[in-house]
């Protein structure tokens, strides 16, 4: 029982690091990203292969890059940033340029051939293959599966801690204001003289870093690395859970994290299936999409909608 719960609580606090990375993007300043996962996959990738070593010569047929044995916290750190740095490419070449709709539309589509890209390509990736024999995150210390959940669950709750705190810095500081008025109205920013993409680049970047960081924690935890696990498909969940919990709102990226990815995900096991097993992941996405519909049409602002701050005192009347 005690397993089961902090698995839990493990698996909570990673989506939660994921979904409030996407609420600085998309709940701060309007940028859709459904290549989200996409940049997941790269931290985790990254974090797997500064930490593995080369592969023993009784493994089997394994290739990548790198083959570092780094300590786990530096390659947590390293594929925050190499998240970060693909992050901040794809925002060079399409936020300046696009907008909108339009910009939802290039993000699926480098989802897509990032993902077919890692899934294809043996040398660098090892295909669809995936990696395996990862180190946990604390190096060679002998842990039953049970301590090493609990480890794991302490660090989560440390970096969701962490990362929902610099949001809540972002949401109150004067960039967070530039950033939501970019939201609401870039032509009105723009007579103002300000660029809009000179303001979320930074807050773009930093959403990825965090995302690297939940894709590292989710690799360290399950000590392997598959791509199938990084489906494009995983960032519209991504997104429904934010637009669930409360869009703009980082407790409410939390509260969707928690509710959305791993309530829904537990409850849908004990739904009978229809047919067969292999279908609880199609109850899962008719569950969430179901949810969504209902958020939408009675609480479009989510279970915690984005709170207004007032900068002003009222004028006291005498």
């Amino acid at each position: 029982m005690l397993f089961f719960l902090t698995d839990l609580l493990v698996l909570g606090c990673i989506n939660g690091i994921m979904v409030v990375g996407l609420n600085l993007q998309y709940g701060y300043s309007g940028l859709l990203n459904f290549a989200f996962y996409a940049f997941v996959a790269v931290g985790a990738y990254v974090a797997a292969v500064t930490t593995m070593g080369p592969p023993p010569s009784n493994f089997g047929v394994e290739t990548y890059i790198l083959q570092w044995s780094l300590p786990g916290p530096v390659g947590l750190l390293l594929g925050g940033l190499a998240a970060a740095a693909v992050g901040g490419l794809v925002f060079s070449f399409t936020v300046p340029r696009l907008r909108s709709d339009y910009l939802g539309i290039v993000t699926v589509a480098a989802a897509f051939i990032i993902w077919t890209f890692i899934n294809n390509f043996i040398p660098l990736f090892d295909g669809a293959n995936g990696l395996f024999g990862i180190p946990h995150i604390i190096g060679g210390t002998s842990l039953s599966t049970e301590e090493y959940s609990l480890v794991m669950a302490g660090l989560g709750v440390i970096i969701l801690s962490a990362f929902i705190w610099a949001s809540r810095r972002i949401f109150r500081s004067p960039y967070g204001r530039l950033l939501r008025a970019t939201r609401e109205d870039e032509v009105v920013v723009a007579s103002l003289g300000r660029k809009a993409w000179h303001a979320q680049v930074w807050v773009y970047v930093a959403g990825c870093f965090m995302g690297g960081i939940a894709g590292g924690l989710y690799v360290f935890y399950l000590t392997a690395w598959d791509p199938n696990s990084f489906l494009p498909l995983e960032s519209f969940f991504l997104m429904a859970a934010l637009v669930i919990g409360g869009s703009g709102n980082y407790w409410g990226a939390v509260l969707g994290a928690f509710v959305i990815l791993e309530g829904v995900n537990e409850v849908t096991r004990y739904v009978p299936t229809l047919g067969s097993s292999a279908n609880a992941g199609s109850i899962r996405a008719i569950a969430i999409g179901i949810l969504l519909i209902l958020i939408l049409r009675f609480r479009p602002a989510g279970l915690i909608p984005e709170r207004w701050l007032h900068w002003y005192p009222r004028a006291s009347s005498d």
